[in-house]
């Protein structure tokens, strides 16, 4: 009996291969709002970062006005990195150009170097800088990674009073849900900075030995806190986000996500950051192309040196003046919005992520998100008591005056 032949005709790659969603990803990041979101955290992070280090100006410590000066640099002052096809092929190359390990470390920085440091005046000038860069990305990343999870469960987009909306009730639940690890990492560290204080003495010393156990159990804690929180927290926004839980619940499934399953976990972010490197030459290479085909063709007309005084801003006069830093703003918005992809894939790839870690872990379908506005579709309505002491649908005013029409009508005919 020969066997019968079976015509593949048609696969559907998002279900054989889960991680072809993260592609989808670059798509959201390139939507304008949320280049735009992405953008305006950037200046607004800077320029807190700015007033930051002039309350710190007075220090006279090298270190820290050497991190002052790199943190007061504007994003459109930072070069548009735009690497050649042929650097592609290098490790190097890819890890420089990642917006997830970019984004990542820039996020993150204040954070780690705060357990770098034993200097209270560089410890104070770094936590300030933390906190306000998480209450900026609270806001704006809590809109953007909310964007994407509608786009990825429902191919919808959300208007902006219901974007900044979900973002404003729920700023306080994305500041505060990666700060409970830390905060039991700093409870950990009081114990041991006791004991470190005992053990200036020989007794201490004694003490230390009998109670090592409890220390390394101690250190055991701060190392799970803090390893889960450096690799879960983007996972939070896309938890609040996506099932418009609170920072227990966000902190609750981003922990349970990496730790069950590490491994794909590791695999997404590896993908995502491949993928972002795509997407970012794309992005890159773009702006370059605007900016280029620009001063060709503004250059035949006002020539080569004309344009260059422009672009360098020289002295034209009060008009001139006035128009050369017109055409500087708006290339600066042009460069900002360019930065502005490598967060705004950032968190769309980081909402992705979340979408699959879910799907592996509790079995949750993609097309599941909250939304407040169907909460109340799906409730009891409202009941009734009738004349004959059974509870009945409380039809309200639209069951009296339909009624009243109907009887118009009847009157009439």
């Amino acid at each position: 009996m020969a066997a019968e032949r079976v015509a593949l005709t048609n696969v559907d790659w998002p279900e054989a291969f889960p991680a072809v969603r993260l592609f989808r990803a670059v798509r959201l990041a390139l939507n304008f709002r949320a280049l735009l979101l992405a953008a305006i955290a950037l200046a607004g992070m800077v320029a807190g970062w700015r007033i930051l280090g002039s309350l710190f100006a007075e220090s006279n410590d090298g270190w820290l006005e050497t991190r002052i000066a790199v943190d007061s640099a504007w994003p459109w002052e930072l070069p548009l990195v735009h690497a050649p096809l042929e650097e592609l092929e290098h490790t190097e190359t890819w890890r420089r150009t990642s917006p997830i390990v970019v984004a990542w470390n820039e996020i993150t920085r204040a954070f780690v170097q705060m357990f770098e440091v034993q200097d209270f005046t560089r410890l104070m000038y770094l936590l300030a800088c933390a906190l306000w860069s998480l209450f900026i990305w609270s806001f704006f990343g809590g809109a953007i990674t909310r964007q994407a999870a509608i786009a990825l469960a429902r191919n919808e987009n959300v208007s902006w009073v219901r974007l900044t909306g979900f973002a404003r009730s729920r700023l306080g639940s994305y500041f505060v849900a990666p700060l409970f690890p830390l905060l039991g990492v700093a409870l950990a560290a009081v114990f041991l900075m006791l004991l470190g204080l005992i053990m200036r003495s020989e007794v201490g010393v004694l003490v230390a030995g009998i109670v090592w156990p409890l220390v390394l159990l101690d250190g055991f804690i701060m190392a799970f806190l803090l390893l889960g929180l450096f690799f879960s927290w983007p996972l939070m926004w896309a938890a609040i986000s996506t099932e418009g839980t609170d920072s227990f619940g966000a902190l609750s499934h981003s922990y349970s996500y990496a730790y069950q399953r590490p491994l794909h976990y590791l695999f997404y972010v590896l993908v995502a950051a491949l993928v972002g490197v795509l997407g970012w030459y794309i992005v890159s290479l773009f702006t370059f192309w605007i900016m280029g085909t620009i001063s060709w063709a503004v250059g035949w007309g006002s020539g080569a040196n004309r344009l260059d005084l422009v672009l360098r801003r020289e002295e034209l006069g009060i008009l001139g003046n006035a128009g050369t830093a017109l055409i500087s703003f708006w290339n600066n918005v042009l460069r900002t919005l360019a930065f502005g992809f490598i967060f705004s894939y950032f968190w769309c790839a980081s909402t992705a992520i979340y979408f699959l870690l879910r799907r592996h872990v509790d079995a949750t379908e993609f097309d599941e998100v909250f939304l407040p506005e169907e909460r109340d579709l799906h409730g009891l309505p409202p009941l009734k008591t009738g004349p004959d002491g059974v509870p009945a649908v409380d039809e309200g005013p639209t069951a009296v005056n339909s009624g009243g029409a109907d009887d118009a009508v009847r009157a009439e005919g």
